[in-house]
């Protein structure tokens, strides 16, 4: 989305929901690192899954240095880089497995871009160790789809919170009709909620 479609999207959000539109009056959203292509996103959510955005970025960035984002080397990583890197041996083998795929065809997931969000989180999920978290994180930030809302996140989960005043968290079916208010820009509510905890990177 560029700079016009998020504007347009945080006005038709002020529209459909009052409390929403306040905290998008009160922050401007920072730009994002773009996450460059679909292996180098997949392998970032992945090790993304249930830790801190600073410990995630640290262990990415140390993998990153390590394999140079190459399927092959991902594949080779022996125990001591593993541990080197930080990454668990749940994660590193749920990153061989997502290497192998690419190691064996390079282009096994090119055509994602003109799938629904429904057919790409059906495939992507079929992968070792991509959930529909994972699968929704890749539909937001790499295929740049307008409408996604991932009510397992628990950034999400605290911004809604702090957006209308909850002192429980309720049901994640709950937080998701309660996201069906901001369609068809659910990806930017998302964003602003998220940045509201000062959590700029996902």
């Amino acid at each position: 989305m560029d700079a016009v479609q998020i504007r347009q999207a945080e006005q038709a959000l002020s529209q459909l929901d009052p409390a929403l539109g306040k905290l998008i009056a009160s922050q401007k959203l920072v730009s994002r690192t773009e996450r460059g292509g679909y292996f180098e996103s997949l392998c970032r959510s992945i090790i993304g899954q249930q830790v801190s955005v600073a410990a995630a970025n640290a262990i990415y960035g140390r993998f990153a240095e390590r394999t140079e984002l190459d399927p092959a080397r991902v594949v080779a990583l022996e125990l001591d880089d593993i541990k080197a890197i930080g990454l668990s041996k749940q994660k590193a083998g749920y990153l061989h497995d997502l290497a192998e795929h690419f190691v064996d065809n390079p282009a096994v997931y090119n055509h994602l871009d003109t799938q629904t969000d429904e057919q790409v989180i059906e495939e992507l999920t079929a992968v070792k160790g991509i959930g529909v978290w994972t699968a929704q994180m890749f539909l937001m930030f790499t295929l740049a789809r307008p409408d996604v809302f991932a009510p397992d996140d628990g950034g999400l989960q605290r911004g809604m919170m702090k957006l209308y005043g909850w002192t429980e968290l309720p049901p994640k079916k709950e937080l998701a009709m309660r996201a069906e208010a901001w369609r068809p820009y659910r990806t930017v509510a998302s964003l602003h909620l998220w940045q509201s905890l000062d959590n700029t990177s996902q």
